[in-house]
């Protein structure tokens, strides 16, 4: 694991977790950000390190392997054991986002004005790949 990563996410759905705990898709997470899902990835966290659980299938009856290795990790002691967030740290990653989301808006808004400008001008839009779309 990385020295550079800022929180560890422990999930069982990392498509989800990434956006109800970062609030961006899986694929914009930037590497600050670990999402780990297995016992081994799970197991290997390093000590105090800043990790939050996010789990939408929590089993009582019959926990998984990962489920056990988390509960495990969550109950050691002393600077073994896992930082958990405080409103501060949520209050960085809305900060994130915000400059994330105004980056994007004047991004698309340049986008949209060459557009615009280009057709204007009566001939089609040059070939440019950030307009394309990716669905």
């Amino acid at each position: 694991m990385s020295e550079d990563v800022r929180l560890y996410i422990v999930t069982d759905d990392p498509a989800r977790a990434c956006l109800a705990v970062i609030g961006c898709h899986i694929t914009e997470l930037p590497p600050i950000f670990r999402i780990v899902t297995g016992p081994e990835e799970i197991a290997a966290i390093p000590n105090g390190a800043r990790c939050i659980g996010h789990w939408f299938s929590w089993k009582v009856r019959r926990p998984s392997r990962a489920q056990m290795v988390w509960e495990e990790l969550r109950a050691r002691a002393g600077d073994r054991r896992p930082i958990g967030l405080d409103d501060k740290f949520f209050q960085l990653i809305d900060e994130w986002n915000a400059k994330r989301r105004k980056a994007e808006s004047e991004r698309l808004a340049s986008i949209v004005a060459e557009y615009v400008t280009d057709n204007s001008q009566g001939g089609a839009p040059a070939e440019n790949p950030q307009k394309q779309r990716w669905f």
